[in-house]
């Protein structure tokens, strides 16, 4: 038995402005199924940058959520703007923005889809080393974060007693761990 794609037969958007674009498809499986509406969410790429200073402690921010209500760790992230040239320029400008530090040599360490049944968007995921504070943090209006370098460790307790939660960012992490090729952390 093969997976074969769908038939986008007809799109409807429902709603767009500059935090969401929803639409509505009517679609047709290889079955000869309609389905609809079948809602798909449009969203940005994100980038996650796991930054690492000389003291090998990993950058973390911190902040409120309103979706889930809560304030929690997470990695320097953001979206990726039309302005940006490639995702690892906002990957670099979402960490100078976010948090003020730099770092000469950004890695990807891999891409993968937020929620490819309801999102078209991807997380890239960046590793960092040397980073460094290097100004003040310019943040958006809707930004109220603090950020703190912290060791490996103390990250592993964070995630353990659930304050690092965000699943994406988990797998962000997960995806630098092995490319620094941590085993000695587990």
């Amino acid at each position: 038995m093969g997976v074969s794609p769908w038939k986008t037969l007809e799109s409807r958007y429902i709603h767009s402005d500059r935090w969401l674009t929803l639409r509505a498809d009517r679609c047709l499986t290889p079955e000869g199924h309609t389905i609809e509406p079948y809602y798909v969410i449009e969203a940005k790429e994100w980038v996650h940058i796991f930054a690492i200073n000389k003291q090998s402690e990993v950058l973390i921010t911190r902040q409120y959520r309103h979706g889930a209500g809560i304030v929690c760790y997470e990695l320097p992230c953001g979206e990726v703007e039309e302005t940006d040239t490639s995702v690892v320029e906002a990957a670099k400008r979402e960490l100078l923005e976010e948090t003020g530090c730099s770092a000469a040599h950004f890695e990807l360490v891999g891409s993968s889809f937020a929620n490819p049944a309801r999102q078209t968007n991807r997380i890239h995921s960046f590793i960092c080393y040397d980073t460094a504070s290097v100004r003040e943090p310019s943040h958006d209006n809707n930004e109220v974060l603090d950020f703190k370098f912290i060791r490996l460790d103390e990250l592993f307790k964070l995630i353990e007693n659930g304050t690092f939660s965000q699943s994406l960012h988990l797998g962000s992490v997960f995806l630098a761990l092995r490319q620094m090729k941590a085993t000695e952390y587990f």
